[in-house]
């Protein structure tokens, strides 16, 4: 009877045990996944400020481009060139069904007129520059992510 005792007090310890330790482990994870939401909230939050300050820039220069007849002039042929290769690069690394040659046949179509013009650049370069901070912001959450869980 004692035998049987011992073994019982010894079986619901050993089973205390597991379920103490199961609860912090619960209870871990889910301090986890919510510092991890927490970590996500504030970096859609950031990437939405972003967006709303570069859409405001847009504007204003639109608005000044549109008054500047520097912007109707084109940008050198070399100059908008190398930034079509490159986007076609970046599209086929990205996207691997599109060849990394996609548009060779219209390369030598335009030989009179502009590529680009100074205006369209310069509406390119925030917007660029808003999709890189809202890159890097990702990033930062993610070893932000990465060292809470270490």
């Amino acid at each position: 009877m004692r035998w049987d005792a011992d073994v019982a007090a010894r079986d619901k310890q050993s089973s205390e045990m597991r379920q103490v330790q199961q609860q912090s482990i619960i209870a871990q994870q889910a301090f986890t996944f919510q510092r991890l939401n927490q970590i996500a909230a504030d970096t859609y939050q950031r990437s939405l400020s972003i967006k709303a300050d570069s859409d405001e820039k847009q504007i204003i220069y639109r608005t000044i481009v549109k008054r500047d007849p520097v912007g109707r002039q084109c940008v050198p042929d070399a100059v908008s060139d190398r930034l079509l290769d490159y986007a076609h690069r970046l599209r086929a690394s990205v996207v691997h069904s599109v060849a990394p040659d996609v548009d060779a046949a219209h390369r030598g179509a335009v030989t009179t007129g502009c590529r680009l013009t100074y205006a369209q650049a310069v509406y390119w370069i925030d917007p660029l520059l808003a999709a890189l901070e809202q890159a890097n912001s990702q990033l930062d959450a993610i070893r932000t992510a990465q060292a809470d869980r270490k």
